[in-house]
């Protein structure tokens, strides 16, 4: 949202004026020293010279290709401190695709190493655990506790694995992994021999390690999340730690305990105290089990001590309960770490419609677009004539979207657009329009004809506007309070979507934000980008309705966790910037005192009716925005650690509302890729599918019965087609919570079927 210049650790102190832009800007990267163009961003110049520089969205809005910036000055063309953590931006951390250098620079990448080896041992540990052993080519360095992206020779597929064992001189590593359902690598480990075929690594990952303390450990452990652990301990060993230790280790039954006795050697020569506790969750009564019995996270308050670190390392669930177990007790968040051992299969992934179909786009491809701006302009139309034409320009617009979209099919053609200019203006248009929305419909309501407006639209068109105004009933008011928030959604905040994506763009993000405070929604410029794109269908997200919730209440927890969120990412970017909260430069209060100038110019536009009549519309635009965010991920789970997939989002193809939406309907593809234009979206016509389009989709929301009714099946298809097998643990979690009797009914069927198996 600002310009910005950074300055290398090594320059920290020198003033701005000693640095002299250069015609030819040197970049050595690692090491390696390569060129710059005038006004070339880094990684545009790595890409271009043949470097292999980690990159994703390319536009600022991942941090994928975050380096450090060692020495010289480059100037950001977007706001890192919502991307970059504090530890990051003290360290003089940039993101390469957003800097541009303004003198030689010199900076550090971390680029993960590809190593190739052989599968030498494989080793089954239970029904559903399996321990292979490889020979890496060359030597591989990492900390204990580290991962690694795997693949095996024989299988198309890739998958992060912990290794299971501390670095040696043998260059061998180890990985413990379990059979996931449908999962096509872990059951090809499991069922095929692997002796002798090829692996490939790319790696490390990860910050699970054992730190430098000389505090207590406890390690809760769940599955296979045992691997990690081991690595830590034989390196524990190797150095002699003498730290007291507690490994709290829990299965479902006997039979699903593995590697006892490896711990139980590392129990007698580990240098401290050693107390390994296993704890069975499922173990049949009776049974000559004499151990601690339970679910494991029951068992951590009887070995926390006050100092005690603590490792974590499970399914996800089982992770997030110790965790706030953990908090409960008094344990502070710095002394947890934690690895939440997912098995999700990214083969879930849906694939992009092929390339090879798409087409040049013509004439009609950019004109449909304009469509957009024809319903813009045909409300403002209706509502100056007032009356019944304002009545029928409302109910008209409705059928518009609920028939059209019923009757015109889907629209899943993306062709190739080369005049992106022209896309962009068609956005940028939406701020002149709205105005005269905002303008024409509080002149409907204003005790006078301000401007002489009325009377110069009379002598010009012939139809007496004045006379419409003074004769137009209390109820057609309503209408078009009701019509102008339709508007002020679909012409602000749809197009402020799209712009205030653009975060490299500072016109787009001008209009953008303009556009939001229609709808006193600026802070979705915040939130929204930086907040619900990272944490989208998980509890974390305040967009994101969970199971069960009615859209009325959702409109409002929505709005106010929204706001709430909103204001935290920005204070605390501000607090990296070191700047002061209450400034120009805290775009929270920034942007509602832009929606503040709108409410005076609606009151000297209009009087006390233009301002209530202002507030009333922008509020609807505002709760029509939650209502879209309620039927976009309504009842949807995610980890928060794994990538948004476009299974996370509802998706609807619908023409009409492709048409004059700017393709906000192939919303599976924007949450895939967030910073896609919207002409380039795909329409994943394999995604989950919303009930219909997005108006009709809306007034089901607003009708609960009616939406339970059609809307509870489509999400029991979700988690039957699309959810992988650490999603259904949470949504048992989130029928649990939900309090509707079909999705606990859900929880009750699948737990008979398990029992049965």
């Amino acid at each position: 949202m600002f310009l910005t210049d950074r300055i290398g650790s090594r320059n920290a102190k020198k003033t701005l004026n000693q640095f002299a832009v250069k015609e030819s800007i040197k970049v050595r990267i690692n090491g390696t020293i390569i060129s710059a163009s005038p006004n070339e961003n880094i990684l545009s110049a790595a890409l271009r010279q043949g470097i292999n520089f980690p990159n994703s969205c390319r536009v600022g809005g991942c941090a994928t290709c975050k380096c450090q910036l060692v020495d010289g000055k480059v100037k950001e063309l977007t706001e890192t401190g919502y991307l970059l953590s504090d530890e990051e931006l003290d360290k003089s951390y940039i993101l390469a695709c957003q800097s541009i250098p303004q003198t030689d620079v010199s900076i550090l990448v971390e680029n993960k190493t590809s190593y190739s080896g052989t599968v030498i041992q494989q080793k089954i540990l239970t029904d559903e655990i399996c321990e292979i052993s490889i020979q890496l080519d060359t030597k591989l360095s990492f900390q204990a506790g580290q991962y690694v992206s795997l693949s095996i020779e024989g299988m198309d597929a890739e998958r992060n694995y912990s290794i299971a064992n501390a670095p040696n001189q043998k260059q061998i590593v180890k990985f413990i992994v379990r059979k996931v359902p449908n999962g096509k690598l872990s059951n090809y480990i499991l069922n095929e021999n692997l002796l002798g075929k090829k692996a490939k690594l790319k790696g490390p990952f990860g910050n699970f390690y054992l730190r430098d303390s000389k505090k207590p450990i406890l390690m809760v452990v769940g599955g296979s999340g045992l691997a990690p652990i081991l690595a830590m301990l034989e390196e524990g060993i190797l150095k002699g730690t003498k730290r007291p230790l507690t490994l709290l280790f829990g299965a479902r039954k006997k039979e699903d305990l593995y590697k006892i006795s490896e711990i139980k050697k590392i129990q007698k020569v580990w240098k401290g105290k050693f107390t390994f506790v296993p704890i069975l969750s499922e173990e049949p009564a009776g049974k000559s089990w004499k151990g601690e019995r339970g679910l494991v996270t029951s068992k951590i308050k009887d070995h926390l001590t006050k100092s005690s670190e603590i490792y974590l390392c499970g399914p996800p669930p089982m992770v997030d309960s110790a965790t706030n177990e953990l908090l409960k007790l008094g344990i502070q968040k710095q002394s947890i770490y934690a690895d939440r051992f997912t098995t999700i299969d990214h083969s879930l992934s849906l694939q992009i419609d092929d390339k090879n179909s798409r087409y040049k786009a013509g004439l009609f491809d950019y004109l449909k677009f304009f469509l957009f701006h024809v319903v813009g302009l045909s409300s403002v139309v209706s509502i100056l004539m007032g009356g019944y034409y304002t009545t029928i320009g409302f109910f008209s617009l409705l059928l518009f979207y609920l028939v059209g979209d019923a009757i015109s099919g889907d629209d899943k053609n993306t062709p190739n657009y080369t005049k992106s200019e022209i896309l962009t203006f068609q956005l940028w248009m939406a701020l002149p329009i709205l105005s005269l929305i905002f303008f024409c419909s509080i002149w409907t309501v204003s005790p006078t004809d301000t401007f002489g407006f009325g009377a110069w639209l009379t002598q010009i068109i012939g139809y007496d506007f004045n006379f419409a105004k003074l004769n137009t009933s209390s109820l057609v008011h309503v209408y078009a309070i009701i019509f102008t928030g339709l508007m002020i959604g679909l012409v602000g905040t749809i197009t402020a979507h799209e712009l205030t994506h653009r975060t490299w763009d500072p016109i787009s993000m001008f209009i953008g934000r303009w556009l939001l405070a229609f709808s006193f929604d600026t802070i979705f410029s915040i939130e929204h980008v930086y907040g619900h794109h990272r944490y989208v269908s998980t509890t974390e997200d305040p967009a994101t309705a969970p199971r069960g919730r009615n859209v009325y209440y959702h409109i409002l927890i929505s709005t106010i966790k929204g706001n709430i969120s909103a204001w935290k990412i920005e204070v605390k970017r501000l607090k990296r910037k070191n700047v002061p909260t209450l400034s120009y430069h805290n775009a929270f209060l920034r942007g509602n005192l832009m929606s503040v100038c709108l409410v005076v110019l609606a009151y000297s536009l209009g009087g006390t009716p233009g301002m209530f009549f202002f507030i009333l519309s922008g509020l609807f635009g505002k709760s029509l925005l939650e209502i879209v965010n309620y039927m976009e991920h309504y009842g949807m789970v995610r980890l928060p650690e794994e990538p948004v997939q476009p299974r996370h989002s509802w998706n609807t193809n619908k023409r009409i509302s492709s048409w004059t939406m700017f393709n906000l309907t192939r919303h599976s593809h924007h949450h895939a890729q967030g910073e896609v234009p919207y002409q380039d979206l795909r329409p994943y016509p394999n995604a989950p599918m919303m009930i219909s389009g997005y108006l009709t989709t809306i007034v089901i929301a607003l009708i609960p019965p009616l939406w339970n009714y059609l809307m509870i099946p489509k999400v029991k298809e979700w988690d039957q087609k699309f959810a992988s097998s650490e999603e259904l643990e949470l949504i048992k979690i989130a029928n649990r919570n939900s309090g509707n009797s079909e999705f606990l009914n859900s929880n009750h069927n699948q737990s008979l079927l398990q029992s049965k198996g």
